[in-house]
């Protein structure tokens, strides 16, 4: 154990990865990693392989994700409750075919081992009342990897919650994964330069660039990787921020995604900080083609802006001490999946569909609700979509019609003579229409502006000094972490 925890430490990420790399055969011709994910271009000169061998492709998206309650031992088996062992395949066995894309993301907001004596991390700041701390067994992971999952997230606010160790353990474990099928992964690093470089897919021929960087614990400046100390970067704080957007946007690549951990606990309408940095920073001006956001354990709007794609909040996907969310109303109770199909057209990938689906019971097995449930969902979903439209920026919120199956759907103009999956998708699709005046009563009602409501009241937390954006996010007395 010594030994790996000193290779870890003395490689970092992106060097461990190299090394493990010789010694690993690959899984597949597509994906595979990049030849190189050396940062050499601007995204204005910057011309990648253009992916002539590619003209479809399809990018699942998931949210918050662990396996083991907070300080609960790791076990190769599943997770423990009680006597009771899930195997990690059972846990996931509700959504496993719904795993189908060539990219396939998720937030691990957990660490990585196979650790039992691990030393939790104390957190200070807005979290010092706190103790939560998450760690799931690499197999859980890999079962993720199975499923088709390929693109982590490593960033947020539970990556240090045992400390260094525990970021060398997650580095480690992520490189030995990507030997047998790869992978890629960014947000912590052993330095700072590692935190905030950016990974690379290479889907036949296409290179897919993505990188990561959440809130830290507290705000606890122990957690922001330094030039000699692991951890992540700090996206409360702004040259953090644009340093990784930056990078990501000087990457050569056909296609960037951006995994952004922030936002208010229970909030379902993004706040001004969200608006500026995802919209107008790194969507509008640094031409990031796909933002995706976790963190508020609730769905918030998705927007088009211009060739653009943001996900403001996908809610939990599956995390095993969480809570159960089915108090909190229809447009609270749900983690949201989507798959998006682009279409390369006239050298630009272009947005041409997208599913949204609702799940349920992400706490424990997440899959879909029944249709008449999720079509609520998809409405809820819609409401929120009509308050992120801006004609003036450019900005849509996207509005899915309900599907018989419970997934809700949008396409573009032009899809459905695309033929292929993207035409058979969208060959009968009409625009969303309103809700009636009853369902759309209640959808308003359930998504008043609000943090999490509902007994027993909330207690407020205490601003953190350094946050320079809104207030700090809600915990709530009695109910079970986030």
């Amino acid at each position: 154990m010594a030994g790996r925890r000193h290779l870890a430490s003395l490689l970092g990420g992106a060097a461990l990865l190299a090394a493990l790399l010789t010694g690993g055969a690959l899984y597949g011709a597509a994906p595979k990693p990049c030849e190189s994910n050396e940062v050499t271009a601007s995204i204005s000169d910057g011309v990648a392989s253009g992916g002539a061998g590619l003209d479809r492709m399809t990018i699942v998206l998931a949210g918050d994700a662990g396996f083991n309650a907070s300080d609960a031992q790791v076990d190769a088996k599943g997770w423990h409750k009680g006597r009771q062992v899930t195997p990690f395949a059972d846990m996931t066995s509700g959504i496993a075919k719904d795993i189908d894309g060539d990219l396939a993301f998720v937030n691990l907001e957990t660490v990585v081992t196979d650790r039992n004596d691990l030393k939790p991390e104390r957190k200070s700041g807005g979290d010092k009342d706190a103790p939560f701390h998450f760690r799931s067994h690499p197999a859980a992971v890999k079962n993720l990897i199975g499923l088709g999952f390929n693109l982590f997230s490593l960033a947020n606010n539970h990556a240090s919650d045992y400390g260094a160790a525990g970021i060398e353990e997650t580095l480690y474990h992520l490189a030995v994964a990507n030997t047998e099928r790869p992978v890629a992964f960014a947000g912590i690093g052993a330095n700072f330069e590692e935190a905030i470089k950016p990974a690379c897919l290479d889907l036949s021929g296409t290179r897919i660039g993505f990188d990561a960087i959440g809130i830290i614990s507290g705000d606890d400046q122990r957690f922001r990787a330094t030039d000699k100390s692991a951890g992540q970067a700090s996206y409360r704080n702004r040259p953090d921020f644009e340093a990784v957007v930056s990078k990501l946007a000087a990457l050569p690549a056909d296609y960037r995604i951006l995994s952004i951990h922030y936002g208010l606990e229970g909030r379902v309408v993004p706040d001004d900080r969200q608006l500026a940095e995802w919209r107008d920073y790194a969507a509008g001006e640094k031409g990031i083609d796909l933002i995706v956001g976790h963190h508020p354990h609730v769905a918030q709007g998705v927007e088009l802006d211009g060739k653009s794609l943001i996900f403001y909040g996908l809610g939990n996907f599956l995390h095993p001490g969480t809570t159960e969310m089915s108090r909190f109303g229809p447009c609270r109770d749900y983690g949201l999946m989507a798959k998006i199909y682009l279409a390369r057209i006239d050298g630009v990938w272009r947005v041409m569909a997208i599913e949204a689906i609702p799940l349920t019971n992400t706490q424990t097995h997440p899959e879909r609700f029944v249709p008449k449930e999720a079509e609520l969902r998809i409405e809820a979903l819609n409401h929120l979509a009509a308050r992120l439209d801006d004609p003036a920026k450019g900005a849509k919120g996207v509005r899915f019609t309900p599907q018989s199956d419970g997934s809700g759907l949008y396409c573009a103009e032009g899809a459905a003579a695309l033929g292929g999956k993207i035409g058979a998708l969208c060959k009968d699709w009409l625009p969303a229409a309103e809700p009636m005046k009853p369902v759309a009563d209640k959808i308003e009602k359930a998504c008043a502006d609000k943090p999490f409501y509902g007994q027993p009241a909330m207690t407020k937390r205490r601003a953190s000094p350094r946050r320079d954006f809104g207030p700090s996010p809600f915990p709530f007395g009695g109910l079970r972490p986030f």
